[in-house]
């Protein structure tokens, strides 16, 4: 599994400046497109299914704040 910010849903926080990132702790956040070219680019490197799911409410124009990547070995989603 892996959970990321989705950096576009930032524009809804109205106090955050713009480039800024919702957390100091955060060390990346990235848009919708950026996360599920990555996802997918480790899924097919190391064998694996994903499926992508929102975490929060969703904005038609942003997606949802957090954006999350569930890995499952492909092997094992043949068998079912």
């Amino acid at each position: 599994m892996s959970v990321t910010p989705n950096i576009e849903y930032n524009a809804r926080f109205e106090t955050l400046p713009a480039g800024k990132f919702r957390h100091n702790d955060h060390r990346f956040e990235r848009t919708g497109d950026e996360f599920h070219v990555c996802a997918n680019g480790v899924a097919e490197r190391f064998g694996y299914a994903v499926r992508f799911a929102a975490i929060g409410p969703e904005d038609g124009e942003v997606g949802s704040p957090t954006q999350m990547a569930l890995f499952e070995a492909a092997d094992w989603l043949r068998m079912q």
